[in-house]
């Protein structure tokens, strides 16, 4: 009886592996958003910033942000470096329509010893992996004395940080 159960865990182990394994080889591409403007204030640029933003993820998402013309146009220039592909032309439609719809105050400096993951995201420009081993950084290591002391997070584009220094303190 109990080679029985051997031979039965074996095969489902087994099984799961192989299951695991042809899963693994057949990843799905990554899925285009259809762009839509739900949720949006209509308005003049409405449809190009759907069109610009809607493919990569809901252009809805911007209605939760509020930002300065400035901080706009660093999130559009952020999106473009990430590879949004946003005509020339259409760059300061977006711009416009961004900035008079979700226009927010000066941003305020960001402490990267308290900040959550997202915030140093958004506000520092790091791509998500970059973000968390700064905060898993911080938590092995212990609070940050210097902006430079970024530097020695592996994994992170320091001229990243570097760009948006004067809205990020060590507090």
């Amino acid at each position: 009886m109990a080679v029985r159960w051997l031979m039965t865990g074996a095969l489902v182990a087994l099984w799961m592996a192989s299951a695991a394994m042809t899963s693994a080889q057949q990843a799905p591409a990554p899925v285009m958003l259809t762009p839509s403007g739900e949720g949006l204030p209509d308005g003049p640029g409405k449809d190009v910033t759907v069109r610009s933003c809607g493919t990569c993820h809901e252009a809805r998402r911007a209605a939760s942000a509020r930002l300065t013309r400035a901080g706009w146009a660093a999130v559009i220039d952020s999106m473009i470096g990430r590879g949004a592909r946003i005509a020339d032309g259409d760059v300061p439609v977006v711009l416009e329509y961004l900035s008079t719809h979700f226009l927010g105050e000066a941003a305020q400096p960001l402490n990267i010893n308290t900040a959550p993951q997202i915030d140093i995201e958004a506000a520092v420009g790091l791509l998500r992996r970059e973000a968390a081993a700064v905060v898993r950084y911080r938590e092995r290591n212990g609070r940050f004395k210097t902006i430079d002391d970024l530097k020695k997070v592996p994994g992170i584009d320091f001229s990243k940080v570097e760009r948006r220094r004067a809205f990020i303190v060590t507090l």
